[in-house]
């Protein structure tokens, strides 16, 4: 196992090393012309409003930053002037820079925000700004982030700090997912088993967990995130994943006996809202109290993954359906949500729903959050709807980063920070109009930590901010990646927890003649790599890598990126020895199948990558000549997915062993039987015997099962070899 030198001093002490690059700002600004001289900035520099209209708050927010920022306490004599102008967009501004002073000139206050930023983003370690001259507005009015706080609840603290951090990178739009099947996140005084009932759940896996926002508490959230122009969307899921809300009021459901309790598993559950008069009545009480928390002109109503088996089984719908003239479900999904379009349109707001809602014909000035596919996106706009992109996987960060041992869980699909910067829509046709911004997406089904949203988070919302903010022919991935290092050294400065991902090294070896092959890599191919071969932390005097190189064994390769003779990432270490490098772990196997593939933590602790509908995985070429053997770490996780008929697809085996099986095959996973193994409850660890075999070959390591519940799954493969 690869070892990390990631302290937090660490870190710090990496990223204090790194003189700021003078266009080190991220988003990167629409236009930046360079002027001569510098300007000195240091935390004493005044900041002043130039008229009457004030600018208290962006004042105090620039200084706020700048006390967080290794900047002297004393400098040169120039002030920071903020200035209102006419005739520039609401949230465009004016930099100016030069060697007496600066000026930020917006027309609106947002406008004054977004150039304070930049300005703080500039501030080098050694207190000097280059002069210069920026005209700068965003791409896209809607650049936001979808934070889910019901599958796992989030304090108010640590809302107010995720908004901190949208801030810095001028996000402007908080989508706040505040109900759903596991749980009810929001108060509403007319209903209050809806945060005494279905705010709580309790499971085997995460004991009793819940909790929700007063409408106090909410206020000062939107009030919060106002201040820093961020404007917070609530979502109020209809009619599916309502499974929360049915157990505490069971006669709103589709079904005469909805669960009492709330579900802790993930996944689409089959429980719709029923289409009653009474029904209604209780969502417009629930939207209005809603509204009055909430100023954001859109409310977002969900509408995704309502499967319409309730609906297409019960009697009264049918009847209804017959009354109403609605020929299927679909299209009673699309009354559904134009009847609740109708409400928020009455009281001034406009509905926004997921790409599911055009299914049905939703309201002719609903907005549409695509996230299924680009052509949902098309279908939007062509029919007259603004769209918002938000698309699954590249903008979903709930999914892997990088797949490799020691990180955290998540839904096992990667999604790089290169896939997020790579995803840049250029508006054609009718999205020429009706593209209003994108979206990324925090789902916390696998998040359950505050450390792990922003770990799954940051940098590659930096990507989604330069994507959504900066005009598109200015969009450069090597660029962005230069500009990326100064942005760690400001989350460092603020706290902000953050994956390294994109600069960590990675090391490979294998098996060579005179000992072992090594390859080292990053995942964003940015800046060199210097590695050493006695565990000391490499410089840029060690030797640098260029191409895979062999090494006597046993040997400790500890490597790290550089970029402009600094590091950017803490060292990676690997121990080799002649075991080790045959040695696979969940991540360096292969899975079998991409049915349902999660990084969870298991019964022993160990984050292990498994497909939960197929616990399999391939070692591939392996020399089997002369391994007599196996040791293997296992583990099992409870299988708590609610996937429907696709439950049915799952290869179960009733003549495997009470509690599962591990099968070792050889080839595919329909080869040669080499080691089948019982196993136990507790079961932590096997040692198996096989017969040697002739070369390289594949092997299928598959558990068989009888039942899908727990879920079995390696953590590690260690070959035994014949000596």
């Amino acid at each position: 196992m690869a070892s990390i030198f990631r302290t937090s001093a660490a870190l710090a002490f990496l990223f204090l090393c790194l003189g700021a690059n003078s266009e080190a700002m991220i988003p990167l600004a629409a236009d930046i012309q360079k002027s001569d001289g510098t300007f000195a900035l240091s935390r004493a520099t005044a900041i002043s409003c130039a008229d009457a209209a004030g600018c208290a708050a962006t004042k105090a927010y620039l200084s706020g930053l700048l006390q967080k920022t290794s900047l002297p306490d004393t400098g040169g004599e120039g002030a920071v002037m903020l200035r209102h102008v006419e005739g520039l967009a609401p949230e465009a501004y004016r930099l100016q820079i030069t060697p007496k002073g600066v000026e930020i000139a917006a027309t609106g206050e947002a406008g004054l925000f977004y150039g304070t930023i930049t300005l703080w983003q500039l501030a080098s370690e050694n207190s000097t700004i280059p002069a210069q001259n920026i005209t700068d507005a965003p791409r896209f009015s809607w650049r936001g982030v979808l934070l889910d706080s019901v599958r796992h609840f989030q304090t108010v603290d640590e809302v107010k700090r995720f908004i901190d951090a949208m801030a810095i990178h001028k996000l402007n739009v908080l989508q706040w997912h505040l109900t759903d099947d596991q749980g009810w996140r929001i108060e509403i005084k007319k209903y209050p088993l809806l945060t005494k009932i279905a705010a709580w759940r309790k499971n085997s896996r995460e004991g009793r967990h819940g909790g929700f926002y007063t409408q106090d508490q909410v206020r000062d959230v939107v009030a919060y995130a106002a201040a820093r122009h961020i404007t917070v969307v609530p979502e109020i899921e209809m009619p599916g994943h309502a499974s929360a809300a049915l157990a505490a009021y069971p006669k709103l459901a589709s079904i005469k006996h909805p669960s009492r309790k709330v579900s802790g598993d993930w996944g689409i559950f089959p429980n719709l809202y029923n289409v009653d008069d009474a029904t209604f009545a209780f969502l417009e009480d629930v939207l209005s109290e809603v509204m009055t928390l909430f100023p954001s002109p859109y409310i977002h109503v969900g509408g995704d993954e309502a499967p319409k088996g309730q609906w297409d089984a019960s009697p009264k719908i049918q009847a209804q359906m017959k009354a109403l003239g609605v020929p299927n479900t679909k299209e009673l999904q699309g009354y559904f949500t134009a009847r609740i379009g109708k409400y928020l349109d009455a009281h001034g707001r406009r509905l926004i729903g997921w790409d599911e809602i055009l299914e049905g014909g939703p309201p002719a000035n609903a907005a549409i959050t695509s996230w299924r596919t680009p052509e949902s996106a098309i279908e939007a706009a062509e029919k007259g709807h603004d769209v918002v992109f938000s698309p699954a996987p590249q903008l979903y960060l709930d999914y892997c980063q990088i797949a490799r041992e020691g990180e955290p869980t998540c839904r096992g699909v990667q999604s790089t920070l290169k896939d997020v910067y790579a995803f840049d829509p250029e508006p054609k046709g009718a999205l020429a109009k009706h593209l209003i911004g994108m979206q990324a997406n925090i789902w916390t089904e696998h998040l359950p930590t505050m450390n792990a949203v922003f770990y799954a988070g940051f940098p590659r919302l930096a990507a989604v901010a330069e994507i959504a903010w900066t005009p598109r022919e200015k969009h450069n991935w090597p660029d962005f990646l230069s500009r990326l290092p100064d942005q760690m050294r400001r989350y460092q400065a603020l706290g902000i927890r953050y994956s390294d991902a994109a600069f960590s090294v990675n090391v490979a070896a294998k098996p060579a003649q005179s000992g072992a092959s090594v390859t080292l890599s990053n995942q964003s191919g940015y800046g060199v790599i210097h590695y050493t071969l006695d565990g000391s932390a490499p410089t840029p005097q060690s030797p640098l890598y260029s191409a895979p190189f062999d090494t006597k064994l046993p040997a400790t390769i500890t490597a790290t990126t550089f970029a402009e003779g600094k590091p950017i990432a803490p060292p990676r270490s690997e121990s080799l020895t002649a075991q080790s490098i045959l040695r696979r772990n969940s991540y360096t196997l292969e899975l079998c199948g991409n049915g349902i593939p999660l990084a969870q933590k298991g019964h022993s602790g160990a984050v292990v990558m498994v497909d939960v509908m197929n616990p399999c995985w391939f070692y591939k070429g392996i020399d089997l000549s002369s391994v007599r053997g196996f040791d293997i770490a296992v583990t099992h996780l409870p299988f708590n997915f609610q996937i429907g008929d696709d439950i049915k697809h799952i290869p179960l085996d009733a003549k495997a062993a009470p509690h599962g099986q591990l099968e070792i095959r050889l080839g595919d996973c329909k080869g040669e039987k080499l080691a089948v193994v019982p196993l136990k409850a507790n079961t932590s660890h096997l040692s198996v015997k096989i017969t040697p075999q002739k070369g390289a070959q594949d092997l299928c390591f598959v558990f068989a099962r009888r039942k899908v519940d727990p879920v079995w799954a390696i953590d590690w493969v260690q070959p035994l070899v014949q000596e």
